[in-house]
């Protein structure tokens, strides 16, 4: 009976080292991806630039297009923005920008203040001529090239603290419960 009581203990202090092991490694995980996901959503807006500029598609049929080109999950953003437009589900660009923005907050590691800059950016696009949509992307590719700096400071910084962090948190845990 004795044994079978610290085989339990035992098992549960493996189990909460293993929990604090895996909440580091996920929260850890977020910090690699995020320098990640902003070059993917820096590499979309350069080709939504030369859709909107070269093929001078519409914004719709260039969100649809740039969805197309995008990996996961930042071509969620376009392809909601797309679908929102299309189906006449938006009242303007601005408004199926901002659903677009909002999926994509929901599966990818930005930032508020990355999202922030998406934001700002869907005010400028369908509001102005090619060129005033040039500079707004323009401007956005700027902010998203100093986040992207930052994120990969952080990314230096914390990526490979917070696995061991979660462990060590588990292993703290463990000896409080003993």
């Amino acid at each position: 009976m004795e044994n079978l009581a610290i085989w339990f203990k035992a098992v549960g202090a493996v189990l909460v080292l293993a929990a604090g092991g895996a909440g580091g490694w996920i929260i850890g995980r977020g910090y690699q991806e995020r320098p990640a996901e902003l070059r993917a959503v820096r590499q979309a807006l350069t080709g939504l630039r030369n859709e909107i500029l070269y093929r001078s598609a519409s914004l719709g049929q260039a969100w649809s297009e740039v969805a197309r080109r995008t990996p996961p999950p930042v071509n969620r953003l376009f392809a909601v923005a797309a679908e929102s437009l299309e189906k006449g589900e938006a009242g303007s660009a601005s408004f199926a920008w901002e659903r677009g923005v909002a999926s994509l907050a929901t599966v990818s590691s930005l930032t508020s203040s990355d999202l922030e800059i998406l934001r700002a950016l869907g005010q400028g696009l369908g509001n102005s001529g090619r060129d005033g949509q040039e500079r707004v992307l323009t401007l956005a590719d700027q902010e998203l090239l100093a986040a992207e700096a930052a994120a990969d400071a952080e990314r230096e910084k914390n990526a490979r603290l917070w696995p061991y962090l979660g462990v060590a948190l588990g292993a703290s845990l463990v000896l409080l419960l003993i």
